[in-house]
């Protein structure tokens, strides 16, 4: 296949894709443009959600996390033991190092390379800017569960939870990128909303329903005991 990435006589660069087959079978082409060639190429990777042109076995089963701080050195450290993870990556605004690739603005660049991105950032709103952009990028958002958790095989997870080890989460809804730490216990019934953080040693008793956005605290117990 020739390759669909040229430089225009102005010095533009140019993307092109495949959009579909007209009636009469004819390949169609949707085009974007670009300052340099990688500017083009992450154009039509924010379009697409992937590099057509990208072999997209050596993509498999990497994660790319966002944020290099405490909280996503100990994400990855249970994405490493999970042991499905061919490279784990981040990216983060400010933190430098070997295994950060770049900054949050990197995302459409390592999106061909890394299908899988987990958000590591404590602060909601940051958060859910990151998880919007993912989606309209069209990465795959997992959960990571800690082989130590225990987990429920009746509890109903949603995308890009965290649970810590050591946590107990029984039959119970963790909604979607919910924060499980360390010795937290989520009883039966109870139903959490999106963005909740239950922190070190929270109770959640049995059918509590936690608004979104709600934090636990460590020790706490949340819920009516009556």
């Amino acid at each position: 296949m020739a390759r669909l990435v040229y430089q225009r006589k102005n010095g533009k660069w140019e993307a092109r894709y495949r959009k579909g087959k007209n009636a009469a079978g004819k390949v169609l082409y949707g085009t974007v443009y670009g300052d340099s060639e990688s500017e083009a190429i992450a154009r039509r990777i924010e379009i697409l959600g992937y590099d057509p042109e990208a072999d997209r076995r050596q993509a498999e089963m990497n994660l790319l996390i966002l944020g290099a701080g405490v909280h996503g050195h100990d994400c990855a450290e249970i994405a490493r033991s999970l042991r499905i993870f061919k490279r784990i990556s981040f990216l983060d605004d400010r933190a430098k190092g070997a295994d950060v690739l770049g900054t949050t603005e990197d995302l459409a660049k390592a999106r061909h390379n890394y299908p899988c991105a987990f958000v590591a950032i404590g602060d909601n709103g940051v958060r859910k800017r990151l998880v919007a952009r993912l989606r309209e990028l069209n990465f795959l958002l997992p959960s990571i569960i800690s082989p130590d958790a225990n987990i429920s095989p009746n509890a109903q997870l949603g995308d890009g939870v965290v649970a810590f080890p050591r946590c107990s989460i029984l039959e119970a809804e963790v909604g979607d990128f919910s924060i499980i730490d360390t010795g937290a216990v989520i009883n039966s019934g109870a139903a959490l909303g999106a963005y909740t953080r239950v922190d070190c040693g929270g109770i959640v008793l049995k059918g509590t329903i936690v608004p979104d956005g709600t934090l636990v605290k460590s020790g706490e117990i949340f819920g009516d005991r009556g």
